[in-house]
């Protein structure tokens, strides 16, 4: 796989992309004044059923999707069909979070506010009234652990420790659901619609506006396993219903080489609040018009069970220095980004890889 797909910065990837985009269709750009980290998308063919791919909710994790979406202008988009392209309009929106892929960070800073905000607890949130935000009170237990002074050792064994006495209890996994109560809390949801969240909805509102259907893909990474002595990296696509679900089997479907992972805890309303799969679904299904979405993670944990515990700590790491010194300790920076976007290049072409079958699948099966 070429390593060329990938980047050293949002100024790159984006230049990539839009030199690769207007070769395969319309380009446009969503700008808003005063924002640095404007959003470029693409859309292909002319179809009433959109197709949605977008990169970068998370910024560290826009380095992937950056390189997702030129491999799909250069590999897939060649052999979709005339017929296929009638039917389907395929939309690429490029680094939602710019902010944080240039400065290699998950989130993006509330510079009015104050806190670190992770985009994907940001969508679909009633910001109006700030008594009535999601709670979850679960993940005040964790808080000063997590935000406690960076100690390689003490700290690793306080979080497994932690993760072993609350594994059952529903207080880990809440961890990462979503907070709106600490700004440099793990997993912050803000205190009103970031600017990238109201680009990145304008842009689907502009995409939906004449849609028969949707299909929205988001890439990510993190979650699974990438097993450093083999290079093989998992995958899988993460579906905000159980499986019975229309959604789940829906994927299951489409992707049939890509692992899906439903949520079974999503009976009565979703687990992660303010993700983006949701408020697209609440925002546009309707009776006659179906929405289909989901998240494709590529797995960057080498340990099934340390791998969640390094990405917290790290986490964790970077706000208390933030909070103490106004800055993130280089080795701390380090090692939250290896957490999410690994430097080996085994990983970087097995994800690519996995990527690769998954775009194959969808269009194939879509050309039925």
């Amino acid at each position: 796989m070429r390593r060329d797909y990938y980047s050293e910065n949002w100024y790159q990837a984006t230049e990539k992309f839009c030199q690769n985009a207007v070769k395969c269709g319309q380009l446009r750009w969503c700008v808003a004044p005063g924002h640095k980290f404007d959003i470029p998308y693409v859309s292909i063919g002319t179809g009433p059923h959109k197709v949605v791919i977008n990169s970068g909710v998370h910024g560290i994790e826009g380095y992937f999707g950056s390189a997702a979406q030129l491999l799909f202008l250069d590999k897939i988009v060649p052999n979709l069909s005339p017929e296929l392209l009638k039917k389907y309009t395929f939309v690429l929106i490029h680094i939602i979070n710019g902010w944080g892929m240039q400065n290699r960070m998950r989130e993006v800073r509330d510079k009015k506010h104050g806190g670190l905000v992770d985009l994907n607890r940001n969508f679909g949130v009633d910001f109006s009234r700030p008594d009535a935000l999601p709670q979850n009170p679960k993940y005040e237990l964790a808080h000063d652990l997590l935000l406690s002074k960076p100690d390689k050792v003490v700290k690793k064994n306080a979080i497994k420790e932690f993760r072993a006495v609350h594994l059952d209890d529903g207080v880990w996994d809440a961890i990462s659901y979503g907070q709106y109560t600490q700004p440099y809390g793990l997993f912050y949801g803000g205190s009103t619609p970031m600017i990238e969240n109201l680009m990145t909805m304008s842009i689907y509102d502009e995409i939906m506006h004449d849609a028969d259907s949707l299909i929205s893909i988001g890439m990510h990474t993190g979650l699974g396993r990438f097993y450093r002595k083999s290079g093989r990296v998992t995958s899988q696509m993460l579906v905000s219903h159980p499986g019975a679900h229309k959604n789940t089997r829906f994927f299951a479907g489409l992707t049939p080489n890509t692992t899906i992972v439903p949520d079974e805890k999503a009976v009565n309303g979703p687990s992660l609040l303010g993700d983006l799969v949701d408020c697209l679904e609440n925002r546009y299904a309707t009776s006659n018009r179906p929405v289909y979405t989901a998240d494709f993670e590529v797995g960057t944990g080498e340990f099934p069970i340390m791998s969640p515990i390094y990405k917290r700590m790290d986490m964790g790491d970077a706000r208390y220095d933030l909070l103490n010194y106004g800055e993130i300790n280089p080795q701390t920076w380090k090692n939250l980004t290896e957490s999410w976007y690994p430097s080996d290049v085994r990983w970087r072409n097995a994800a690519l890889k996995n990527v690769n079958v998954l775009f194959h699948d969808m269009t194939n099966r879509l050309s039925r």
